[in-house]
């Protein structure tokens, strides 16, 4: 499963990066700012995760950013429950599949991870199928 990982802070990053390669099969690249979205432009991601920092757009900014052309990747957005009920109305309207609070729960964070593997899996079984 590759995944583009988009986060400014480094501690939330580098958590989710060693996470992630803790389970077998996961390719991370991580990169910054909307040189970030060039790399989605450059490569397919299973998915997407993004940092978005209270009180500033720039998690939103940047899906919005993607969104324009790529509607089918799947988004994980990093931020604080606050933020998350904030954003809640724009989940839907920008295919964001699901939010991941800050700071990391270790226990949140793979439950997060193993129904992004069965989606995947899934997706690859239609796909066989097709």
């Amino acid at each position: 499963m590759d995944i583009l990982l988009i986060e400014k802070d480094k501690i939330t990053r580098d958590h989710i990066k060693v996470g992630l390669k803790c389970v077998h099969g996961m390719e991370v690249d991580v990169a910054e700012g909307f040189s970030a979205i060039n790399k989605a432009r450059q490569k397919s991601y299973d998915y997407i995760i993004i940092g978005h920092e209270e009180g500033v757009q720039d998690g939103v900014a940047q899906v919005h950013a993607l969104r324009e052309f790529d509607r089918d990747t799947d988004v994980v957005l990093v931020t604080t429950p606050k933020q998350a009920k904030l954003l809640a109305s724009e989940k839907a309207k920008l295919h964001i599949y699901s939010t991941l609070n800050r700071p990391i729960e270790v226990r949140e964070f793979f439950r997060l991870v193993a129904r992004m593997r069965e989606r995947v899996a899934g997706k690859a079984s239609v796909a066989k199928t097709s």
